[in-house]
């Protein structure tokens, strides 16, 4: 049975809806799977019901594409109040009765000991997807559990890298917020790390096809014991990322003093990072604090450096990891499936990264903050111009004189 068939007319749990990969999880479910029915445990949280977070969710920026094709797709979502934290995740009596239908379940962020505990009392449940990060194992990372604590239920366990910018959906590049990766192809700042090593970074669209495929494996192969996927790399190293990223850089700059690069050597590290990013961007504000000005250069360089700062540990080691199952996988998809659903892809690298350029300039970067440094930047481009001009007018005049 394919993928699409398998899925159609079921009903669907997500937990952790509110991370990076739970949003773009239910934005592909609503839209590339028109008859699933998803049911969503959100806890309430800053005054808002779990009902009006969800609604939030469907106001924001990646799910524009949605929003356009299918207006109406947010009335195929249930919200229920709960918490993952919580034995049965804190749902009443009544929710889960409501929730004995569910056949699918995909737990995309947060603990998820009190999930698969839950999972269990679910009399129609066929297969079970929880993410997890690649980063918790050490040596060899094998295509089996690893000292991971998982009830024997049809699990599919995908374990990702970091996760990046989108490849094709919902837009090429798409990105929401300002992460490691997305930091260092854009080169808003300089990295620490072995540049010759593989980059660990899948991109989120092929995060959220590998959540959805390996259920549908799990589920169709009746599989009663759970089964561990190493998601796929985007296929290059650190170093291809940074040279790919000229013309990324220099058709939409960040705006920050960060450079592009990344070294193992720290002392060098430290030294460019304070003398070419933390300095001019300090002095800047300083310049701006004497003329009564907002001083937000600093803040800037802040958001970089605590952006690339968990990158430190994962670029300074390899990662190796088998990845069988994940190809197999792809062979079984059929030839639109994979079209639709791709969880291995052929990545033009530089095109990727002038396309999370774009959309991090679009829907990452302040635009007061962008005029300032264009406006530094021109300072420092024209002003020695015209000094020079002026000056040689001057010794001109002078001679003739």
């Amino acid at each position: 049975m394919s993928l699409c068939e398998w899925y159609a007319n079921r009903a669907v749990l997500l937990t952790g809806v509110t991370s990076e990969l739970g949003r773009a999880l239910l934005e592909k479910i609503l839209r590339c799977l028109p008859d699933v029915r998803v049911y969503v445990v959100l806890r309430s949280q800053n005054g808002l019901s779990g009902e009006e977070r969800l609604k939030k969710i469907f106001t924001s920026p990646g799910y524009e594409r949605l929003r356009q094709e299918m207006p109406g797709a947010i009335s195929r979502v249930k919200t229920f109040e709960g918490n993952l934290l919580y034995e049965d995740l804190a749902l009443s009596i009544e929710d889960k009765a409501s929730l004995r239908e569910v056949t699918v379940a995909f737990h995309a962020a947060g603990p998820h000991d009190f999930f698969l505990e839950y999972c269990q009392e679910l009399p129609k449940l066929k297969s079970v997807a929880v993410a997890s990060s690649i980063f918790r194992h050490r040596g060899m990372i094998a295509e089996c559990l690893q000292n991971e604590k998982i009830p024997e239920l049809p699990i599919a366990l995908v374990r990702f890298p970091c996760v990046g910018p989108a490849h094709k959906e919902p837009m090429p590049g798409f990105v929401e917020s300002l992460k490691g990766p997305t930091a260092l192809m854009i080169g808003a700042g300089f990295a620490y790390g072995d540049s010759e090593l593989p980059a660990e970074v899948t991109p989120i669209d092929i995060a959220v096809n590998t959540m959805l495929a390996t259920a549908w494996e799990v589920g169709t192969t009746n599989a009663t014991k759970p089964i561990a996927y190493n998601a796929a790399l985007i296929g290059c190293t650190w170093d291809d990322l940074i040279k790919k990223s000229r013309r990324a850089s220099w058709t939409f700059p960040y705006p920050t003093f960060g450079i592009r690069g990344m070294t193992s050597i720290e002392p060098l590290y430290w030294i460019l990072v304070l003398l070419l990013e933390w300095l001019p961007s300090l002095l800047c504000d300083i310049v701006f604090g004497l003329c009564g000005r907002k001083q937000r250069i600093l803040a800037e360089y802040d958001r970089v450096r605590n952006a690339l700062q968990p990158l430190k540990s994962i670029s300074s080691r390899p990662w190796p990891a088998e990845r069988n199952r994940v190809y197999l996988l792809q062979e079984r998809l059929t030839g639109e499936e994979r079209d639709i659903f791709p969880i291995v892809a052929e990545i033009d690298i530089e095109s990727y990264v002038l396309c999370a350029a774009a959309a991090t300039r679009k829907y990452c970067v302040n635009e007061d903050n962008l005029k300032i440094m264009r406006m530094i930047y021109i300072f420092f481009l024209y002003v020695p111009v015209i000094l020079v001009v002026a000056y040689i007018a001057s010794r001109t005049l002078l001679s003739r004189a």
